[in-house]
């Protein structure tokens, strides 16, 4: 049996591959389980799959944790328990927690699980060099879990990287995809989260309406498999049925195809190199009345494609504030506080104002995205509110 440790197991990833080792409980052994605060369906989770550990990061949940979970169970506590159960040995570890938090743990526990299913973008995003160089250092294997990204690695295995022309990754367009650019500015919070075809955390959920969610594939296709940003490119597909596509030198395109369905790209990760048959009818993406659609991006309604992929071939810190920014101005825009094209507005000041510096250790990373979250709200409370 594998040893699996779940890192953010109260969130959508976290819940969907839960749902998968249900469903081949004789092969995967839960022995370690992580939320933020979710007690309650964290208390069910340990009732169903017995972990040995469960971390819970804010302290004041872990205190009403010790208090209903089993006896027996060892848990952890705030940043320095996670810690101690990010160094727990494991052989696979599905990396589910949200925003740069994820880069500190991530980064431990490359060091002592031997594979890493990961569904953290933006610890690729901002801090790539410092995963992969810690990854081939001790051994451990990273696989994708996004999407998309799961899709094109998938299609890279299949195909050879030296006949590649290039590769497209899809986008839904979000909610927002059929609204004029003169309405923007009349959305509402609850019109972004009503995603056609996902169902996924608040944030994302926003990033997907504005394109900045695709943005950070990009940046992870560049990352994951060393493309050149000038041979991947981006095209809407509403249904999100195709993930991707890879164009080969003479012509002929390979596409992944299936269900908008989580379990599916975290079971390939988890089962890896082995396919199990977990989910029936994905063969519904392509009978009866399905249709694939493709279109180009407007990236005059979507500018933060572009902001954010120019971001990323800077090289230096802008990455890191960029992030920093969207995800505060995505708060304040949760909150009622903003309207929704002060995100646009926010990321594109500090696009542009900001100073430029290197990022060689985490420190740094940390050091900036607190800059940028301080100046974000300052720039949000005087000029949007």
């Amino acid at each position: 049996m594998k040893k699996i440790f779940i890192f953010g197991s109260s969130g959508s990833i976290g819940r969907n591959a839960l749902d998968v080792i249900r469903k081949a409980k004789e092969k995967f052994s839960v022995a370690g389980l992580c939320v933020y605060r979710n007690v309650k369906m964290l208390e069910k989770q340990v009732k169903e799959f017995s972990p040995r550990y469960v971390c819970i990061v804010n302290e004041n949940a872990a205190k009403k944790a010790k208090a209903v979970l089993p006896r027996g169970i060892k848990i952890f506590s705030g940043e320095r328990g996670l810690d101690e159960f990010s160094s727990l040995p494991s052989d696979i570890s599905l990396v589910g927690i949200s925003g740069i938090s994820c880069l500190r743990p991530l980064l431990i526990n490359i060091k002592a699980a031997q594979r890493i299913a990961l569904a953290n973008k933006e610890s690729l995003v901002v801090g790539a060099e410092l995963v992969k160089e810690l990854a081939q250092r001790y051994g451990t294997e990273i696989l994708p879990v996004d999407s998309e990204i799961n899709a094109l690695f998938q299609l890279l295995g299949c195909t050879q990287k030296d006949q590649l022309e290039k590769v497209f990754l899809t986008a839904s367009g979000g909610a927002l995809l059929d609204w004029g650019r003169h309405k923007l500015g009349r959305v509402a919070a609850r019109d972004v989260l009503q995603h056609p075809t996902w169902k996924m955390g608040k944030r994302i959920t926003v990033d997907s309406a504005t394109l900045v969610n695709k943005a950070f594939e990009v940046i992870e296709a560049h990352q994951f498999f060393d493309l050149d940003y000038s041979s991947i490119d981006i095209v809407i597909h509403r249904e999100s049925k195709v993930h991707a596509l890879v164009e080969m030198r003479d012509g002929i395109i390979f596409s992944c195809v299936y269900n908008s369905d989580m379990r599916i790209p975290i079971g390939h990760a988890l089962y890896y190199p082995q396919r199990i048959p977990l989910f029936k009818n994905n063969s519904l993406c392509i009978k009866g009345n399905a249709v694939h659609t493709f279109q180009p991006v407007d990236t005059k309604k979507f500018p933060l494609l572009k902001l954010i992929l120019r971001a990323a071939q800077r090289g230096d810190n802008s990455l890191a504030i960029m992030n920093a920014c969207d995800e505060v101005a995505i708060d304040y825009f949760l909150q009622g506080k903003i309207k929704f094209t002060a995100i646009y507005k926010v990321l594109e000041y500090f696009f542009s104002h900001y100073k430029r510096s290197t990022l060689a250790t985490q420190r740094d990373i940390f050091h900036w995205d607190g800059w940028a979250r301080i100046k974000t709200k300052e720039y949000l409370e005087k000029r949007c509110c």
